[in-house]
C-alpha cells in the first residue's frame, strides 16, 4: 500500500533513522499495532498523522509502500516498509490534506505561514464546517466572512453553524441563527444556539425545539438552560412527547417553576400504560426525600 508517514526531523520515529529508497522489514509475529512495527496513515491522509506528530516543520512527511497487517480507523501497521521519497513542498502536503484538519494545525503551529493558501484549501476540503471554524477561531488574520459562507454551505446538522455564533468575533449571527434552524432536524443545536449565543432570538429558537424534538429532552433541557425560556409551553410539549416518564420526571428535578404535581401525575399515567413503574417510584421517592430534608430543616 502506498500512503503517507510522518517522522520527526532527520526521518526519524522512535529514534530510528530511516533513508529514502531502503527498505525496512521485521518478522511478521512481531507485528502489534501501537506496540511493534511499521506505521502509517490508513488513508494516504496527512491529516491522519497529527494525533502522533504535530502539524509544523518540525514534522517531516514521506510517501512510503508498506506490507500491511494490521489497521485502526486513522493508521495501518505493517512488517515491511520502503522509503518512496520526501514529501516538502507546502503544495503538495497540502494536496494530501482529505479534511483540512492538517492545513488548520499547521496555519496555527508555524508562524509566517500561507496563511490565504491554507484557508483556501481548507475551505476546499472541510465536508462539515468544522475545520473552517476552527480556522476562523485560531487564525488572527483569516477571512471570518468567507468561512462563514463556508460552514453555512457544508454544515448539515447547524452544529458548526451554532459553534461558529458562539466563539467567532464578527460573525453574523441572525444569518447563522436562520442556518441553524433550518438544518437541524433534533431541535439540539437551536437549543445550543439560544444558550450560548449573545443576542440569539429566543422565541423563534424555542418554537424551533418544540417542532422538532421528538421525545422531549430537547425541551427539557431548553427549559433547564436557557434563561427567558417559556416553561409552561415546554413543559406542555415534554408532557406530549415523552413516552416513559423519564423527561418527565427530570424536568419536574430541574426546572424551576416547573409544576411539579402536574408532572409527578403524568409520569404516574405514563408509567401506568408502560407496566413499569420505573420513573413514578424513583418521582415519589424524590418528593419523600425532598420532604424529609425540608423537615429536618424545620426541626433545626
Amino acid at each position: 500500500m502506498i500512503t503517507i508517514k510522518a517522522f520527526n526531523k532527520g526521518l526519524i520515529c522512535r529514534n530510528f533513522r530511516y533513508e529514502v529508497g531502503k527498505t525496512y522489514e521485521i518478522p511478521t509475529e512481531e507485528v502489534k499495532i501501537c506496540i511493534r512495527g511499521f506505521h502509517a496513515s490508513a488513508n494516504c491522509d496527512i491529516s491522519e498523522t497529527t494525533g502522533y506528530y504535530r502539524a509544523s516543520t518540525s514534522t517531516e512527511y514521506a510517501l512510503v509502500d508498506i506490507e500491511i497487517i494490521d489497521r485502526e480507523y486513522d493508521k495501518v501497521v505493517g512488517n515491511k516498509i520502503k522509503i518512496i521519497r520526501k514529501i516538502e513542498t507546502l503544495d503538495e502536503l497540502i494536496s494530501y490534506d482529505k479534511t483540512g484538519k492538517w492545513c488548520a494545525y499547521f496555519a496555527e503551529n508555524v508562524k509566517g505561514s500561507n496563511i490565504k493558501k491554507l484557508e483556501d484549501a481548507i475551505i476546499e476540503k472541510d465536508q462539515s464546517g468544522e475545520w473552517c471554524t476552527y480556522f476562523a477561531l485560531s487564525m488572527r488574520k483569516a477571512d471570518i466572512k468567507k468561512l462563514e459562507d463556508a460552514v453555512i454551505k457544508k454544515d448539515t446538522t447547524g452544529r458548526w453553524c451554532a459553534y461558529f455564533a458562539e466563539n467567532i468575533k464578527g460573525a453574523d449571527i441572525k444569518r447563522l441563527e436562520d442556518a441553524v434552524i433550518k438544518k437541524d432536524t433534533t431541535g439540539r443545536w437551536c437549543a445550543y444556539f439560544a444558550e450560548l449565543v449573545e443576542n440569539a432570538n429566543i422565541k423563534r429558537l424555542e418554537n424551533s425545539v418544540v417542532e422538532k424534538d421528538k421525545t422531549g429532552q430537547i425541551c427539557l433541557q431548553f427549559a433547564e438552560n436557557v434563561e427567558g425560556a417559556d416553561i409552561k409551553k415546554l413543559e406542555d410539549s415534554v408532557i406530549e412527547k415523552d413516552e416513559t416518564g423519564i423527561w418527565c420526571y427530570w424536568f419536574a428535578r430541574y426546572v424551576k417553576g416547573a409544576n411539579v404535581k402536574r408532572l409527578q401525575n403524568e409520569v404516574a399515567r405514563k408509567d401506568k400504560k408502560d407496566k413499569t413503574d420505573r420513573w413514578h417510584k424513583k418521582f415519589t421517592q424524590w418528593i419523600e426525600d425532598t420532604n424529609n430534608i425540608r423537615t429536618k430543616k424545620d426541626v433545626k
